[in-house]
């Protein structure tokens, strides 16, 4: 298992940080989308809640395989992660939804994923090493 590290935790739980999924459809297509949503709930866990995420939902569940990328400024992370779990009832799934109903949103599920690697993305000379 891969832990994600400290400055990079930091960073996804930065309000104004930007959270991006990527994922693959079952016939190869890619598709990407920024989400409210998306966390680490610790350090070998990502989240993302199904909040009019469709299609990224669909190529997770046909896949199990996707990629994060957080940002802000020129600090840049990517993080690889493979499907563990879904979830729409419990502890986590009440306090997400408890966040989001101040914006009058719904997660109808959780997805729960496996961190495998953690690369440098940032505007800087060690772009592109893994660094977990």
């Amino acid at each position: 298992m891969v832990a994600i590290p400290k400055n990079v935790m930091d960073l996804l739980a930065a309000p104004d940080a930007v959270k991006v999924i990527a994922t693959v459809s079952a016939d190869g297509q890619p598709h990407v989308i920024a989400a409210g949503t998306i966390g680490a709930v610790d350090p070998n866990t990502m989240m993302i809640g199904k909040v009019l995420t469709k299609v990224s939902s669909d190529n997770i569940k046909s896949g199990k395989k996707v990629a994060f990328l957080v940002t802000k400024g020129l600090e840049s992370y990517s993080i690889n992660a493979v499907l563990k779990d879904i979830q729409s009832s419990g502890p986590v799934y009440d306090a997400v939804n408890q966040k989001l109903a101040g914006m009058h949103l719904h997660a109808s599920e959780l997805m729960f994923f496996d961190v495998t690697a953690v690369f440098n993305q940032g505007a800087n000379p060690e772009a592109g090493k893994q660094i977990a």
